[in-house]
């Protein structure tokens, strides 16, 4: 392994680092005996970057010169649950919608805890985390703020291990970012762009499932659920132009 340049050799290293793609970088991480980690803490500790290349970030031309280790595609994904926050609530279901393909859909009724132990959602969650996992970008809708965190929460709770490196994508901020309307919520957005009508929220439903363990009010959140992946996919593909960046999940 090549000791970390200096000097004339920094400044050449970090110029090259900068001009390059992701493959570029890591034929030059290669060089130096390093691991591409290693060459991009040595480029962003140099002082010498400019400040066009996003912390933690990738461009898309650089995403797509990748090559994957997992399926390079996108999901979107979507959860419900009985409330907002993980230490107050239950997991109901949740939709992974792998581009132009059927949603896969968890409910939490199709385990054993839900008749036994309602409080314990541990099965649902390895479920979603394991399938989630296995998908490089992840489309959600304020997911950056609920869905994802919500998630890692439970995870942590049950002692299942960490997400893999992934990237994400949250249609949200981009709209938030990109179009001045009066209100970026899914159901909003749907509307505006007449790409689906998302059925309103019966608050009555989330409580029967989630205290009588009502099935007829599960299938409809379930279909609440799916709905909302179906028009996420939608709402991705009118939000990918205006991508800057793809941040890490």
């Amino acid at each position: 392994m090549k000791k970390k340049p200096s000097g004339k050799e920094l400044e050449d290293f970090v110029k090259t680092w900068q001009q390059v793609g992701h493959r570029g970088k890591l034929l030059l991480a290669d060089t130096y005996g390093v691991c591409y980690d290693t060459a991009k803490h040595w480029a962003s500790d140099s002082g010498l970057l400019g400040k066009d290349e996003p912390p933690n970030s990738m461009t898309l031309h650089e995403l797509m010169e990748i090559q994957p280790r997992v399926n390079l595609d996108f999901v979107s994904f979507d959860i419900e649950t009985s409330n907002l926050k993980a230490d107050f609530s239950i997991t109901l279901s949740a939709c992974i919608k792998p581009f132009d393909k059927d949603p896969i859909v968890f409910r939490a009724d199709a385990y054993e805890s839900w008749t036994t132990d309602r409080a314990n959602d541990k099965g649902i969650i390895r479920d979603i985390a394991s399938e989630l996992s296995r998908h490089a970008i992840v489309v959600t809708h304020y997911g950056s703020r609920f869905d994802v965190p919500f998630l890692r929460a439970k995870m942590a709770k049950y002692g299942l291990s960490p997400l893999p490196p992934m990237f994400a994508i949250d249609s949200y901020q981009i709209a938030k970012r990109n179009f001045q309307v009066s209100s970026r919520r899914l159901a909003n957005l749907s509307a505006y762009f007449d790409i689906g009508e998302k059925e309103s929220v019966d608050g009555s439903l989330w409580m029967k499932a989630a205290y009588e363990g009502n099935k007829e009010a599960l299938d409809k959140i379930v279909a609440h659920n799916i709905q909302d992946v179906v028009i996420l996919e939608k709402l991705a593909c009118i939000s990918f132009p205006y991508l800057k960046f793809i941040g890490k999940l």
